[in-house]
């Protein structure tokens, strides 16, 4: 199985295309941390991220080594020759940038959710800057951002309890750990549900912020119920170790899955969990280390749903196609999502190294992975999954989080926007923000039977 050590590096080599080798020393660089006064907590925040993409961030200067950047956290000196990036928060505001922070007297505290969002942004910038490297995706700096102004009237709902209600979570990895992390920032309560049949991998390591190499072997769902459950007081946490549709309630029928969180890597499972038929959508995925991308939709509706944004493209089902030729089973296998026991045998057949037993219940795109990872592959072809980097879906995470509580609190699922693709590499633009339609060849919302289903449950419920 890969390393946390050797997923960031098979990423960072593959987006400015170097040899792992060499991704792996840019990713040994030294990153100084200089705090200033009452700034410990968001330093912290940035040096546990950070440290998921970068190892090497120390708070002592070495005099005979200079780091290849300096973090000044707050209104403080750099205490180094290597470059500076900036970080300060205030109220609903952050800003990253190039340089020191220039001093502007005495400001409010800033709220938790601003600080995450500034670490995450931090992270980046660090990453970027100490690597030296050509990523495909330049970093716009500064980076300045005011969440009242994303917010609008909306940002009370920082600050006021919030009642989700009964919420099911789809995926307990990296977007899984932020969702929970942003959750954190906020007075939340009801119950929510954490679904993931998959177990702890070292790779998961360099993206997901909960979990430790004391969780390995252990499942997803419960580890990240159990690290998450003292800082989320309100909010019962329960965890399944399996799919969406195997926890119990969903064997009654009927409405049953009022809300659902997807957190979940494919696009292919994103349109199962439609057919799941869930009144309220609250999504996000990355595309590689490029962007993360929100979408909300509720039944019925003239909007977009999640078949609508994530319909099937030719990229995937050439993918699923290598993936099947390359493990040596059907492509129909692979869109199952997960190794069955007669799929493990074909595996291991091909494999001799594997043990079946170990196969059954991970996700293909994992296997496959691992399999890259190890340099195991029999196919001509090299393609591979990327996994992104931490602050890449933490920032999914949280992100998801400020949405569905501002849902929640003003009872819109859908509005004002359904459909947001933002950087981690440049801040956050408003009026990327969209209202997606249906789309008009979409398998879900084309389908007169499911079309059917979704008015006999949801119909006379509210958006």
């Amino acid at each position: 199985m890969m390393s946390a050590r050797q997923e960031n590096s098979r990423t960072l080599a593959s987006a400015i295309g170097v040899t792992d080798d060499h991704a792996v020393a840019l990713l040994d660089a030294s990153v100084l941390l200089t705090v200033a006064a009452g700034e410990e907590r968001l330093a912290t925040r940035i040096r546990e991220l950070l440290q998921r993409t970068l190892p090497n961030v120390v708070t002592d200067v070495d005099a005979s080594k200079r780091p290849a950047v300096e973090i000044l956290v707050g209104r403080t000196a750099a205490r180094s020759s290597a470059p500076v990036i900036g970080v300060n928060v205030s109220g609903y505001k952050f800003a990253v940038r190039d340089g020191q922070v220039a001093s502007s007297g005495q400001e409010p505290a800033a709220h938790t959710i601003v600080e995450l969002l500034a670490a995450c942004y931090a992270a980046a910038a660090a990453v970027h800057r100490a690597t030296e490297a050509e990523l495909p995706m330049p970093i716009r700096l500064p980076i300045e951002v005011d969440l009242a102004a994303l917010l609008g009237t909306d940002v009370e709902c920082l600050h006021q309890p919030v009642d989700l209600g009964t919420v099911f979570m789809a995926g307990a990895g990296a977007i899984g750990n932020g969702v929970l992390l942003g959750f954190s920032a906020f007075d939340v309560h009801g119950d929510l549900h954490v679904c993931d049949p998959d177990t702890v991998t070292p790779g998961n390591l360099n993206r997901c912020v909960w979990f430790t190499a004391d969780d390995l072997g252990a499942y997803k769902a419960e580890r990240l119920v159990v690290h998450a459950q003292p800082h989320v007081p309100r909010l019962r946490l329960v965890a399944h170790g399996c799919v969406l549709k195997d926890v119990p309630v969903a064997k009654q029928g009927g409405a049953w899955l009022d809300k659902l969180i997807i957190a979940v890597d494919s696009r292919r499972v994103r349109r199962a969990l439609q057919n799941e038929m869930p009144h309220h959508v609250f999504d996000a995925s990355t595309t590689g280390i490029a962007e993360v991308v929100l979408h909300f939709n509720s039944l019925p509706s003239s909007h977009a749903c999640l078949s609508c944004v994530y319909y099937e493209a030719p990229d995937e089902t050439a993918h699923e196609a290598h993936v099947a030729e390359s493990l040596g089973v059907a492509v129909a296998d692979v869109r199952s999502n997960f190794v069955t026991v007669e799929a493990a045998r074909a595996i291991a057949s091909r494999y001799p190294e594997l043990v079946p037993e170990t196969l059954v219940g991970l996700a293909y795109d994992s296997l496959f992975k691992q399999l890259c990872g190890q340099g195991a592959l029999k196919t001509e072809a090299d393609r591979q999954v990327l996994a992104p980097f931490a602050f890449v879906s933490v920032l999914a995470g949280v992100l998801l989080a400020v949405e569905l509580v501002r849902r929640v609190h003003r009872g819109s699922t859908e509005l004002p926007f359904n459909y947001w693709r933002v950087s981690p590499w440049s801040a956050p633009v408003a009026r990327m923000r969209e209202l997606r339609p249906k789309r008009t060849t979409c398998e879900f919302c084309d389908n007169p039977v499911l079309q059917g289903i979704v008015r006999e449950l949801w119909d006379g419920h509210g958006e």
